[in-house]
């Protein structure tokens, strides 16, 4: 399966699994997770 590059992202921060985004998050919820990781990657925290 291919995912895209947010989801991936996401996963990859260890901010959700892709069973997590497919069952229990909506795309909203995907968004707020990417911003997270991106905003904890430029301060350097991951």
């Amino acid at each position: 399966m291919n995912l895209s590059s947010p989801m991936a992202f996401v996963i990859g921060a260890g901010l959700a699994t892709l069973h997590e985004l497919k069952t229990l998050y909506d795309s909203e919820d995907m968004w707020l997770l990417w911003e997270i990781a991106a905003v904890e990657r430029m301060n350097g925290h991951s």
